[in-house]
């Protein structure tokens, strides 16, 4: 858990196990899968491209590199950047739920439709654009973006050094391997990180916004012109946001089945939350609401 308040980070401390097998203790530095967490972080470092003139959010993906495992002549042609980011590019949140052979669910920009493979086809654009493999495309984030706010480690794409200091997941109680892994640069979902370091991210932010920044203010602009989720308020590029009786909240959760993941933060505020678990039981035993209600903030559902 990670607490931040009046754009300070005020209290950093791991709980539990890492494994409960081993009693392993669970550290401030201990490594955890962000799971859907990974987004907003690859959101941020888009839109740093973006902010140069790499690649521009209203720009057609096609017109830089057509989606390779799409059939031609589906209707993909007005898919964007923007579009991606804000969950309305019309793709599948995977393409199992399309029987394995990718396709459209939706005209893109159309309505909402969460969507992990939108980031993925993202992540292989911007390696075109920056002329980078995954392990380029990391070792730019770090550069320009993990470098920048003080972080340790941001790892997308895999190390041999990250099961040294990974928490294992576990599912009914029991852990599972944590040196399993994809051998690419998961945009959507493979962002192993630390709760401290998770934390500087969010920081970053509230200060960014708090300055002015052209990159944070883009961000974190409500997407006005995009549909939103039935029943739900406009996103901004990546966070879902609510309106609470403390104003504008943005959020965001992760599920990667043994890995559970939850932000949400005040801009104006600058008070925010960081909660990384390594159970697949953290939403549902109702731990990760009675922490957010502790401190005194409304939990919404994830």
């Amino acid at each position: 858990m990670a607490i931040i308040r009046d754009g300070n980070i005020v209290f950093v401390r791991g709980f539990g196990s890492a494994n409960l097998d081993r009693q392993t203790p669970v550290g401030r530095d201990t490594l955890f899968e962000a799971a859907s967490l990974s987004k907003p972080i690859f959101a941020f470092f888009v839109l740093l491209q973006s902010e140069k003139g790499i690649i521009d959010l209203d720009r057609p993906l096609h017109e830089y590199m057509p989606h390779p495992d799409l059939p031609a002549g589906m209707r993909a042609n007005g898919m964007t950047a923007r579009m991606v980011l804000a969950d309305t590019s019309g793709l599948p949140n995977w393409r199992s739920e399309t029987g394995g052979r990718l396709r459209l669910m939706f005209e893109p920009g159309s309505r909402y439709g969460y969507s992990g493979e939108g980031y993925e086809y993202l992540a292989r654009v911007m390696k075109h654009l920056l002329h980078v493999d995954d392990d380029g495309l990391q070792g730019l984030l770090d550069a320009e973006l993990r470098d920048r706010i003080g972080a340790s480690f941001m790892g997308y794409t895999w190390h041999d050094s990250i099961p040294e200091r990974k928490a294992f997941g576990h599912r009914g109680n029991r852990p599972t391997d944590n040196e399993a892994h994809d051998d690419n640069f998961g945009a959507a979902y493979s962002l192993n990180i630390s709760v401290l370091d998770y934390a500087r991210f969010v920081r970053f932010l509230i200060e960014e916004h708090a300055a002015g920044s052209a990159t944070a203010t883009e961000m974190l602009a409500i997407q006005t012109s995009l549909p939103a989720e039935q029943g739900e308020l406009h996103r901004s590029l990546r966070f879902p946001v609510e309106r609470t009786d403390r104003g504008v909240r943005y959020y965001h959760s992760g599920n990667n089945g043994d890995f559970r993941a939850y932000v949400h933060f005040h801009a104006d505020q600058g008070d925010g939350i960081v909660l990384l678990s390594n159970t697949d039981r953290f939403f549902s035993s109702g731990l990760a609401q009675r922490i957010v209600e502790l401190l005194g903030d409304a939990w919404f559902r994830v």
